[in-house]
């Protein structure tokens, strides 16, 4: 038994699921394939909220200690060290990774903004810029697999409801990322970690009862 499992996510071709598992602050990133089990996190730190790389190689995953927390990626094969980046007191989650691997989108939480969305680039230098920072909590920022899109969770309202803004991606030109102008109520009675399907032409997301709700979009 390798303790509690926190959070899962499954390898782009669904034949593998890595898992943080382990007591609560001291769980390790492990990778599940059949009946066989193998462990990518060695450093002794916790480690949560794994998410796969486009092309399956790579697992990233966020290093949890007290006054630090960063995000780390790590060979899906076990080799190397892994990157870390983003280091800092802050707490932060990922939300995405979009599918040309070039933006992983995340959230950050802080006493004065609550939850704000932010994307760092994961090709060249690991910049990191706020896309979105108001009074409310916004969370669990999802790219669409076209990655034109971001899905989000706003407490705008006075409750939990996802929306959906443009991204503007700024090309080789060079220049910041951010999000276009619109936005779009997509859940009318709360919804929660919004997700996209395979294709881009659905929403889905977790309604106030707990219950899977969907939207065509």
């Amino acid at each position: 038994d390798g303790g509690e499992m926190a959070s899962m996510a499954f390898h782009p071709d669904g034949r593998q699921v890595a898992v943080a598992r382990g007591a609560l602050g001291r769980a390790d990133v492990w990778l599940l394939d059949g009946t066989r089990s193998s462990r990518i996190s060695f450093d002794g730190k916790g480690h949560d909220y794994p998410q796969w790389s486009p092309d399956g190689e790579r697992i990233l995953h966020v290093s949890l200690t007290p006054g630090s927390i960063e995000f780390q990626v790590s060979a899906a094969n076990g080799a190397g060290e892994p990157e870390v980046f983003l280091g800092s007191a802050q707490p932060k989650f990922p939300g995405s990774w979009s599918a040309d691997g070039r933006w992983l989108f995340y959230f950050t939480a802080s006493p004065e903004t609550r939850g704000d969305l932010a994307v760092v680039s994961m090709t060249g230098e690991r910049k990191s810029t706020v896309l979105l920072a108001t009074p409310y909590f916004e969370v669990w920022p999802r790219v669409s697999p076209d990655g034109r899109w971001v899905a989000y969770s706003s407490s705008e309202s006075g409750r939990g409801e996802a929306y959906v803004r443009p991204f503007v991606d700024p090309g080789p030109g060079g220049g910041a990322p951010r999000f276009g102008s619109g936005r779009w109520q997509v859940s009318i009675a709360g919804g929660i970690f919004p997700t996209w399907s395979r294709d881009g032409r659905e929403l889905f997301f977790i309604g106030p009862a707990g219950e899977m709700m969907v939207s065509t979009i």
